[in-house]
């Protein structure tokens, strides 16, 4: 067993698959960043709740026991002198680890950070097709985001809105591609310029509406002062 994982790690590891145990507890011996395991099992009662609070996006999740007693995902937390961090970079590391733990094990695990509709940084599972769970659950049809919602960028976004930022970063002065990914550079960008702006106490990596709408206005004074 990892010196690494505390003993309420452990314990949660007890009703995960042994195949993803056994990738846990590989990656946490050789991972530059240590992390702690926060969940593994869950019930039906409490995936329903953490959807309505939107904490996730469906029912149909790894975590439920299956008709075998076992979970089939672990989510883990990225520890910074003994404290939680949801620094996204964090879990990139943790991700490497996890997928040189897998290929030493001979396990394919699936990475929620590499999924396009929503950044789960924390989340590991087993696939599907090879590890058969829960039956299949019906989803409620998704709740529609408010404009707020829709205007919010934070890292881990993707897509044409993420695109769309770095081009009016870029356009500021920050080398940035538009690729759609708002990842470590991106980032950097975003902080960079909301310190610029806001003052360096109040700099942050999430484009709210507020900020939105200031980098809406340094753009029309940039394209007035060409």
């Amino acid at each position: 067993m990892s010196a690494k994982l505390t003993a309420s790690s452990l314990k949660k590891l007890e009703l995960l698959h042994p195949d993803l145990r056994k990738v846990v507890i590989r990656a946490a011996e050789i991972t530059a960043q240590p992390f702690q395991v926060i969940e593994t099992a869950r019930t039906l009662a409490r995936q329903k709740q953490l959807l309505r609070r939107g904490a996730t996006r469906t029912l149909r999740s790894r975590h439920i026991l299956a008709p075998n007693g076992l979970a089939h995902a672990v989510d883990v937390v990225a520890m910074v002198g003994g404290r939680i961090s949801w620094e996204v970079p964090l879990y990139h590391v943790i991700a490497d680890a996890m997928r040189r733990a897998a290929t030493e094990m001979g396990v394919s695990v699936e990475w929620g950070g590499d999924w396009k509709s929503f950044f789960d940084g924390p989340h590991f599972q087993l696939p599907w097709a090879a590890y058969p769970g829960i039956k299949a659950v019906t989803d409620p049809a998704p709740p529609q985001p408010s404009q707020a919602e829709e205007a919010t960028l934070m890292p881990g976004s993707k897509g044409r809105a993420v695109a769309a930022l770095q081009r009016d970063l870029a356009a500021l002065g920050f080398p940035l591609t538009d690729d759609g990914d708002f990842g470590p550079r991106t980032r950097a960008a975003v902080l960079a310029w909301t310190g610029q702006q806001f003052g360096p106490g109040k700099a942050t990596d999430i484009v709210t509406a507020k900020v939105r709408a200031a980098l809406d206005k340094a753009l029309r004074q940039a394209r007035r002062a060409a």
